[in-house]
């Protein structure tokens, strides 16, 4: 029974880290980005000042339904793995949710609508 709950938190984990790393991917000031990589910096490696990083944050807070008092509590992020862990310690705190379908859909959206 645990390998079968070790399993989906594996795939949770899996999930939350793939989704965080194309959207700040997708929001990078570079054109044509690679894929992005838990361990780069936002801004040194991903072209990241603080009003892309503002950004950021404000897509994440609205795909992962990030409670806005952990974002003012959150310790300051410099990688995308920073971003990972604290978006998956929320949800194991209960202060944010696995995105549904319909979560992404909309923030992709967003993301299109900044670029055009």
């Amino acid at each position: 029974m645990s390998s079968e709950k070790e399993d989906q938190s594996d795939s949770l984990d899996s999930t939350v880290r793939s989704l965080i790393r194309k959207l700040a991917g997708e929001l990078s000031p570079l054109p044509g980005l690679p894929d992005v990589r838990s361990n780069q910096a936002l801004r040194d490696e991903l072209g990241y000042d603080s009003v892309h990083q503002v950004e950021l944050t404000f897509l994440l807070e609205e795909l992962f339904g990030l409670d806005s008092l952990a974002i003012e509590e959150a310790p300051y992020m410099e990688t995308v793995s920073d971003l990972e862990d604290f978006t998956l310690d929320m949800i194991s705190q209960g202060r944010a949710k696995v995105p549904s379908q319909s979560d992404i859909d909309r923030v992709r959206e967003l993301v299109l609508a900044r670029s055009e």
